[in-house]
């Protein structure tokens, strides 16, 4: 076969970069990288947005996804769509779970997956700036650095003194064990400049001649025969084109890899059906299960020389347990700065055009949303239903947040800096009716969607891919990215992404 590769990879984003550094480590291993969007070699040739962990990319490096938030209402849903993905134009934001979080997938019939198991890939894949000992990484490619308290912007230590205040306790470190309260902010960034997957694991690596990588190149479906997967249908230059390799690995993340599977006839009997494909492997969780992170927020109007865009979104964060919650499955931010240009009518309505706020965040939330696909087209987007606040338990966590953010937004401290807050009063945080429509009406995601091809054993009828990625009747493909966690960890996913990449690829190259 022509253009035969041992590994192609399917997504050069969080797991995908990281997949090919480590397995290209091998010289006699050819790995062919496959990223939709586009491709810069150094920090020089990087556009700003890619570079400014201060402030998300959602615009010029996005796949300009929208998806329900709940029923009847769509909010954007920005994707990378560039090498490094996610890890590319997300806030930088660089913490990892508590252990429970990972004892759960092991218990799921995933062994390989305890924190215990997990927990070198994690200290592998980072270079700790402020901590060291048992539980972090020195020499990774991904630095991590925490802001020092005389760094924090003054919205940061009024809403930090305010829940101090409030008996939450202090932490230095989110990535211990056991770690709670208010902390600064670890990111994965070197001063201003976030380091994705794309500068922190490629960028070392481009001379290698076992590693090509592909930019504009959307995949069609993957390519099977007689049950093994030979390859790809790629369109490259506007020309649809196949590619062969001995292994197929999808890590194009937990909202582009499904539609990949159910293109290729890989899926539930309904959804391959309803794309006239014949069936290739039987696997109902294809799409499924779902999970993000949701959140709502108090805004206010700033005063003026509060707000400066040219600073730091957020520096801290509050992570604490909810009443009759699991540990640590709430966070709240201050976020510095949120533009309203997306909002022309409050701008007009309130006068402003950037305003601060205190958002809090459900971190293990019980409801679930679904990926559609509609359309064999690989340049048609799917369908995403996210389907917050589906349970009485998720509505009633996320009032509670939204009642400690309340205080601290009417703290002397928080409000000094405010000329007024925006559409909330103490009448419908009073009410619990009024609360909850107030967040179903302006609740967005953290950016942190998983589940949708979880792993676990053949016999979990939810489970699309064994706990080293391989897909369930399939061989040679792999799904190896955050579409592949039974559940969301209680954090910001991109370090559990990288990890994953980090783990898998030393059960390859193991083999």
């Amino acid at each position: 076969m022509p253009n035969k590769y041992d590994y192609i990879i399917v997504g050069a984003g969080s797991s995908g970069a990281v997949l090919a550094a480590r397995l290209t480590e091998d010289p006699n291993r050819s790995v062919l990288l496959l990223e939709a969007g586009p491709d810069y070699a150094n920090v020089e040739q990087t556009p700003d947005d890619l570079l400014n962990s201060y402030w998300p990319s959602t615009i010029d490096h996005d796949w300009g996804l929208k998806a329900e938030a709940v029923a009847g209402r769509d909010i954007d849903y920005t994707r990378g769509k560039v090498t490094g993905g996610s890890s590319a134009v997300n806030g930088a934001v660089a913490i990892r779970g508590v252990p429970e979080d990972y004892d759960e997938w092991a218990s799921l019939g995933n062994d390989n997956w305890s924190w215990e198991k997990c927990l070198p890939f994690f200290r592998k894949l980072e270079d700790d700036q402020d901590e060291s000992g048992d539980f972090h990484g020195k020499g990774g490619p991904i630095p991590v650095v925490r802001w020092n308290i005389d760094e924090l912007r003054p919205l940061q230590v009024a809403f930090r003194d305010e829940l101090l205040g409030k008996g939450f306790p202090a932490h230095d470190d989110f990535n211990a064990p056991g770690a709670t309260g208010i902390s600064p902010l670890a990111q994965n960034r070197e001063g201003r400049t976030r380091i994705s997957t794309a500068i922190g694991y490629l960028q070392p690596i481009r001379g290698r001649l076992n590693l090509t990588i592909r930019p504009h190149c959307l995949v069609h479906r993957v390519l099977i025969e007689g049950g093994r997967v030979i390859g790809l249908e790629v369109e490259s230059g506007g020309e649809v084109q196949q590619v062969y390799g001995d292994e197929v690995i999808l890590s194009a993340g937990a909202v582009q890899s499904p539609p990949i599977l159910l293109r290729s006839g890989i899926g539930g009997k309904e959804d391959v059906a309803k794309l006239g494909l014949e069936m290739t492997q039987e696997l109902p969780g294809v799409g499924h299960n779902l999970i993000e992170h949701p959140m709502a927020g108090i805004l206010c109007t700033p005063k003026e020389g509060v707000i400066d865009m040219d600073k730091p979104l957020i520096q801290t964060m509050l992570r604490y347990t909810a009443d009759g919650g699991e540990e640590n499955d709430m966070q709240i931010y201050m976020l510095n700065h949120v533009p309203l240009y997306d909002l022309p009518e409050m701008m007009e309505n309130f006068g402003v055009e950037v305003a601060f706020g205190v958002f809090p965040g459900l971190q293990r939330p019980e409801s679930r949303g679904r990926i559609h696909v509609e359309s064999t087209d690989p340049s048609a987007a799917p369908r995403i239903e996210l389907n917050f606040f589906d349970t009485e338990a998720d509505k009633r966590r996320m009032r509670e947040g939204m009642r400690i953010a309340w205080d601290v937004v009417n703290s002397p401290a928080v409000l000094e800096h405010a000329e007024n807050i925006l559409l909330l009063d103490q009448a419908t945080m009073d009410d619990d009716d009024a609360l909850d429509k107030y967040v179903w009406d302006t609740a967005i995601q953290i950016f942190h969607p998983v589940g949708t091809a979880k792993m676990g054993p053949a016999d979990d009828p939810e489970a699309v891919v064994d706990q080293f990625g391989r897909v369930h009747g399939v061989d040679g493909l792999r799904v190896v990215d955050a579409s592949i966690m039974p559940n969301i960890p209680r954090a910001n996913t991109n370090l559990t992404c990288i990890m994953i990449g980090e783990h898998i690829a030393d059960s390859i190259l193991n083999e």
